[in-house]
């Protein structure tokens, strides 16, 4: 049938299962994504069932509470572990795109959801620094954030970071954003043409899986850079961090025992960054221009839809893969962020020299005027200074030093990031 763009108002919570299967159709099972690490810069990741163990390595905590030991490297916030439960969650019944791949989280923001550039841009060096060392692969980075107001990816910082770890090897996923057509263009750095910039698709129907919309929220394109493709990004149920910041200020979207409902291009682009995972896991010799190729060509396009709302499409099994992956296609050609003329000097390595950012022009502008999750939650306070849902059993980074300063807590003075955007359009 003919595909209609809408707000999806009628769409039914998505299950972690319906979204892998929705995927897969049977070409992966749980070992999907398997000797794959995914790179998740975000709030933390808490060690909630299916998150625990061994299977979530924690990089540095580069929060404002990574001074406060009871709460560093947690998510206080809720929403990193609603990505990282989404990409390879491993909670019996319930688990994510990728089961098999490990999370490595980097929390850069704290209960608020405060953060600044500089600090993603820290965290996005780090992972280029260190993704194949110590016993790491990292392979997939998922960037559920965004900067609105970047026209283009020419001089912005956030743009340049993502392209070193993509010229790293290290495929980049990127929320698309949750403005609509108000802004008429990406955020950042999912305007970078390298990456992969992803919108959200409504679930499939109850009674017709072939039924599909585009949310009136999802981010649009300015015609040239588009979302390369869209996810599932409605009402999907991920894992709840009891007691965090969104999951007291909207208990309504709390769904069952342990399960949170979530809808942004934040999930969309967690559930590429898992679906690359397992492409990976299966091909692990694809560059990452071939690879975003191959799920790009393969993609459904949608009747009715321009590809400034849905880029290249949706992917759809049953065998994505059926007709082989596109190992002919070649390298990127686009214009750099950190060219000529822009001011912008490409950092080697992510470090803090006297409270200034070393290697980076940082012009002092605020990011303000939105949030992680597209509402905001001024109301809500994280309530304990311990974590008490769960005995924190993950393992921290001990492979390797963090060759930058110990980020202090302190205010980055003149460049407070004081409303990110955590590309989510709500919970429900």
């Amino acid at each position: 049938m003919v595909e209609m763009l809408g707000d999806g108002s009628g769409s039914t919570p998505m299950s972690l299962n319906a979204v892998r299967k929705d995927l897969y159709r049977g070409w992966h099972g749980l070992d999907a994504g398997t000797g794959v690490d995914v790179a998740v810069i975000d709030t933390g990741v808490a060690p909630v069932d299916g998150l625990d163990g061994a299977h979530v390595l924690h990089g540095p905590d580069l929060s404002f509470e990574a001074s406060t030991p009871e709460v560093a490297y947690l998510d206080t916030y809720g929403h990193g572990t609603h990505m990282a439960g989404i990409i390879a969650g491993r909670r019996s019944g319930h688990e994510g795109v990728a089961p098999g791949a490990r999370i490595v989280s980097l929390k850069v923001a704290g209960h608020d959801g405060v953060t600044t550039v500089p600090q993603v841009v820290a965290a996005i060096d780090w992972v280029v620094d260190h993704h194949d060392t110590d016993g790491l692969n990292i392979r997939v980075l998922n960037l559920s954030l965004g900067q609105a107001d970047v026209t283009t990816h020419a001089g912005d910082l956030l743009s340049a970071a993502v392209e070193r770890a993509w010229d790293a090897g290290i495929f980049v996923v990127v929320a698309a954003g949750n403005d609509g057509d108000t802004q008429q263009h990406l955020d950042s750095p999912a305007i970078d043409p390298y990456v992969v910039a992803v919108g959200a698709v409504d679930s499939f129907s109850a009674n017709d899986r072939d039924e599909r919309s585009v949310p009136s929220w999802s981010g649009y394109g300015d015609g040239t850079r588009n979302p390369d493709l869209i996810a599932a990004g409605r009402s999907i149920r991920s894992y709840r961090v009891p007691g965090s910041t969104i999951d007291e200020a909207m208990p309504s979207a709390r769904d069952g025992d342990g399960l949170f409902r979530g809808s942004g291009t934040s999930q969309a682009a967690a559930v590429i960054s898992g679906f690359a995972a397992a492409v990976i896991a299966e091909y692990p010799f694809l560059t990452n221009d071939q690879l975003k190729d191959t799920i790009t060509d393969q993609a459904m396009q949608m009747e009715a839809v321009s590809s400034r709302h849905a880029g290249y499409g949706h992917i759809d099994g049953p065998d994505p893969f059926a007709h082989g992956v596109r190992t002919s296609a070649g390298p990127q050609n686009h214009s750099r962020a950190a060219g000529s003329g822009t001011g912008i000097v490409a950092p080697t390595g992510a470090t803090w020299s006297g409270g200034q950012w070393s290697g980076a022009t940082w012009s002092g502008a605020t990011w303000s005027g939105a949030t992680w999750s597209g509402a905001t939650w001024s109301g809500a306070t994280w309530s304990g200074a311990t974590w008490s849902g769960a005995t924190w059993s993950g393992a921290t980074w001990s492979g390797a030093t963090w060759s930058g300063a110990t980020w202090s807590g302190a205010t980055w003075s003149g460049a407070t990031w004081s409303g990110a955007t955590w590309s989510g359009s709500g919970w429900s």
